[in-house]
């Protein structure tokens, strides 16, 4: 597919937005660390069923997939130590999307969001194929002196203002739905959960039907 917007014009339009904000002007050698992030959203989008990215291929103004964007350019660049700028495209993500995701968690090839302004992705173990919607958390607890986070298996949806807290282990195939809450509790694989912790709803399937749920999000 053609993308919508080019290297160059999203690399023009990056030096805007970060120099309105801290009078930060990207050096000319900045072009090919735009260019590696524009290349790993579309490997993981490439994956997804969403119309917009599939009708207009890459494009700045598609909100949720520059929110991923962003994210991996800034955790290329903090990775390769350049920490105050990574931390301003961290900064510029939050500003303009809403989305509190700091470029050292590291999250999968394969994550796509779908307007998801209000997300809080914490520390947690992220598996491939991951998606969210709006409002999601996933979060730490305090057990005694120890810091737990959540672990998520792959092909796992989190659907509007749904949580993750604390020592969760998420298996594979998991729908979390609106407004569900999870905290220091495991869900097995090819589920989908409702409710609140302790008193989760959860409603095993097999695999084959598991799957018919996916196809709003991946190319299974």
């Amino acid at each position: 597919m053609k993308d919508e917007y080019s290297v160059i014009e999203t690399y023009n339009a990056l030096d805007r937005q970060l120099n309105s904000f801290w009078q930060t002007k990207l050096p000319n050698s900045f072009m090919d660390q735009v260019e590696k992030a524009i290349l790993k959203t579309k490997s993981g989008w490439d994956m997804s069923s969403r119309s917009y990215y599939r009708s207009r291929g890459f494009s700045i103004l598609n909100t949720s997939l520059y929110a991923v964007f962003l994210y991996y350019l800034a955790r290329s660049l903090g990775e390769n130590g350049e920490i105050v700028l990574a931390d301003k495209i961290y900064y510029l993500n939050k500003i303009m999307n809403s989305v509190e995701c700091y470029w050292n968690i590291e999250l999968p090839n394969h994550f796509i969001t779908e307007h998801p302004i209000g997300s809080v992705l914490g520390k947690g173990t992220y598996g491939d194929f991951f998606s969210i919607y709006q409002g999601v958390t996933v979060g730490e607890s305090l057990n005694k002196d120890k810091i737990e986070w959540p672990v998520l298996g792959h092909h796992v949806t989190m659907y509007a203002h749904a949580s993750i807290i604390g020592r969760c282990n998420i298996g594979n195939w998991v729908i979390i739905s609106s407004d569900t809450k999870i905290k220091n509790q495991d869900v097995p694989d090819c589920s989908i959960v409702f409710g609140q912790s302790p008193n989760l709803v959860v409603k095993r399937y097999d695999l084959e039907k598991i799957k018919e749920y996916y196809v709003k999000s991946w190319i299974l």
